[in-house]
């Protein structure tokens, strides 16, 4: 048990590409003023990130080497779209606080 809490708490503190290489800070840092900010930001990247590597890992093999980055790039987008207009829907305040940060998932989900 000791040693699956030690690969948590490495993984979150330790190994966190978010802390050690900073990225993604600008989005990070500008929504998270309330925890409601906070919180829609993270689950609409985990979204993002999640089905997009879902559609790019099952097309990996026909996507020609030669496109790849901008079918990742078109991939994510559509996701963080998806993403926005269904803030946009059903969560508005949520999407007026979220406002410009939202189309910066793209960029950090690369």
């Amino acid at each position: 048990m000791s040693s699956k809490l030690a690969i948590i708490t490495k993984g979150i503190l330790k190994e966190n590409p978010l802390l050690i290489l900073n990225i993604g800070l600008c989005s990070s840092l500008g929504i998270t003023t309330s925890i409601f900010n906070g919180l829609g930001m993270g689950a609409g990247m985990t979204f993002v990130l999640v089905m997009s590597e879902l559609v790019i890992s099952l097309f990996r093999k026909c996507i020609p080497s030669s496109i790849r980055l901008p079918v990742f790039i078109i991939v994510i987008a559509a996701f963080t779209t998806i993403v926005q207009l269904v803030l946009q829907a059903f969560v508005t305040s949520l999407y007026d606080a979220l406002g410009v940060f939202l189309p910066l998932i793209v960029v950090n989900c690369i």
